[in-house]
């Protein structure tokens, strides 16, 4: 028999490789940490230390179906370059009401800091917590004792960091919640953009809001 020259078939690519690719770049690249081990699965996102797991696009993506899953990335990626742990947990709530409530505005500042920087960023992570208040199905909520405080309160103050409106599917939510926390903490809330760049400034502005919002006596010594 005579030997072939024809090397043997590769493997084709997964369509979505070239896509992983590129949000596994860029997740690294704004968290500043090449190393960082990035996953995509099935399985709910996390970020756990310097392991990120993101969702698997699915094999007939959608720009919408890119856009979340590069929020996903976006946001993971802020919390990494604009989040200092041991600042966080000094000022950390004792109370379960205020403890998720600042751990949600935290939230909000990191992804605002990069919504402020960069276009991209901001339509990445809107398009997440669309999809993220939709599958809630928040936008049939018809009482405020349906509607969580605390994702209130993250959107109310991400509205105020970077000028955007609540995304569709959680607009009904802040609706409901919007007159209370504004008479409450508005003034709290309109400082929260003077200290944004600061995460020990911001969170002692969180900690005034906890106050107003009638949360002080959950907050640690």
């Amino acid at each position: 028999m005579t030997p072939s020259n024809r090397k043997p078939a590769q493997p084709r690519e997964a369509p979505t490789e070239p896509f992983k690719r590129a949000v596994t770049g860029a997740l690294r690249a704004i968290a500043g940490k090449a190393e960082l081990d990035i996953s995509f699965s099935t399985d709910r996102p996390s970020l756990a230390g310097d392991r990120a797991r993101l969702p698997e696009p699915p094999r007939r993506m959608t720009a919408a179906d890119a856009a979340i899953i590069r929020g996903h990335a976006d946001s993971m990626a802020l919390r990494l370059s604009c989040h200092d742990e041991r600042i966080h947990r000094r000022n950390l709530p004792e109370g379960q009401s205020a403890r998720a409530v600042f751990e949600s505005v935290e939230q909000a500042r990191v992804e605002s800091i990069g919504s402020r920087r960069m276009e991209g960023v901001a339509s990445n992570i809107t398009a997440m917590l669309d999809d993220r208040y939709g599958r809630a199905n928040y936008q049939s909520i018809t009482e405020r004792s349906e509607a969580p405080l605390v994702d209130a309160v993250a959107l109310i103050a991400r509205e105020r960091l970077t000028g955007l409106p609540p995304p569709p599917s959680a607009r009904r939510l802040v609706e409901l919640w919007r007159p209370w926390i504004e008479e409450k903490a508005g003034a709290s809330l309109d400082r929260l953009g003077d200290t944004v760049e600061d995460q020990r400034q911001f969170a002692r502005s969180v900690r005034d809001l906890l106050v107003n919002l009638e949360m002080g006596e959950e907050q640690s010594a």
